[in-house]
């Protein structure tokens, strides 16, 4: 039994490490949609394709990630309302310092997808527009 002990806690020393965000922050993206019906949004980065979601009216989709140290994480998303079509980023350097609020532990970044275009947000507060920012309109 001794010497099982110390072979758990290094199972569980791993399982951490694998999981958790070391010297680097976590990150959670959001993607709400204030569209009539459903949107499709696909979603990718250099290293991971999330795929294809379908978000309907009031409905989010989001994922979880540990921001790179050097600052070069990006992720994008392809995003389809009926015969509308955009593209753009949805995490990258210039979002991460906007959505950054200088806390500790993990940060939030919100998108909130309306019929005039995309919308970006530290705080998910849907009921002020003074939070969000104009990013871009549908193509």
């Amino acid at each position: 039994m001794h010497k099982f002990f110390p072979f758990l806690i290094l199972l569980s020393l791993i399982v951490s490490i694998t999981h958790g965000c070391f010297f680097t922050v976590p990150w959670s993206v959001y993607v709400l949609s204030n569209i009539p019906g459903d949107i499709v949004a696909h979603i990718k980065s250099g290293d991971d394709d999330l795929g294809n979601h379908t978000i309907p009216f009031k409905g989010n989709y989001n994922w979880s990630f540990c921001s790179r140290g050097d600052h070069r994480t990006l992720f994008y998303g392809y995003f389809w309302w009926g015969s509308k079509f955009q593209s753009l980023d949805l995490f990258n350097k210039e979002l991460e310092k906007f959505c950054s609020l200088n806390k500790a532990g993990r940060q939030d970044c919100y998108w909130w997808v309306r019929p005039d275009g995309f919308f970006v947000s530290p705080l998910n507060n849907t009921f002020s527009e003074f939070y969000w920012k104009f990013i871009k309109p549908w193509g």
